[in-house]
């Protein structure tokens, strides 16, 4: 493999005769949609702190973990609806934690999604 003479090589630098740019447009930036999904998010982080608080309890804790420990994924998920009907959760668990997602209820395009990851063993 051969390099053009002085090709990084050298004390000086290698320059091309033309340089290119390219000018690109771009339409006016809207906000609205954003600003609709912050407000949703909002409410998606409330519900996320019923989901904490509700894991913070003792007993709910326990059923969650015993649950989770069987392999009872139905038992699990019955017990993460009944702290939100506002929001659908979703869980996956393993021996070393808990992944929830949030989503909020729409009928149209989903704006927004809460991802928490809970370390228990």
């Amino acid at each position: 493999m051969s390099y053009p003479p002085n090709y990084g090589y050298s004390g000086f630098l290698y320059s091309y005769p033309h340089t290119y740019y390219w000018i690109r447009e771009y339409p006016q930036v809207k906000t609205d949609i954003l600003n609709h999904s912050i407000q949703d998010y909002y409410k998606l982080m409330e519900e996320g702190y019923r989901i904490l608080n509700k894991l913070s309890e003792h007993s709910f804790a326990v059923q969650v973990m015993t649950a989770a420990q069987a392999g009872n994924k139905q038992e699990v998920d019955r017990l993460m609806k009944t702290i939100s009907s506002n929001a659908t959760i979703q869980s996956e668990f393993s021996p070393s934690g808990i992944g929830i997602t949030v989503d909020p209820k729409v009928q149209n395009t989903p704006c927004c999604k809460l991802a928490m990851f809970l370390k228990w063993g």
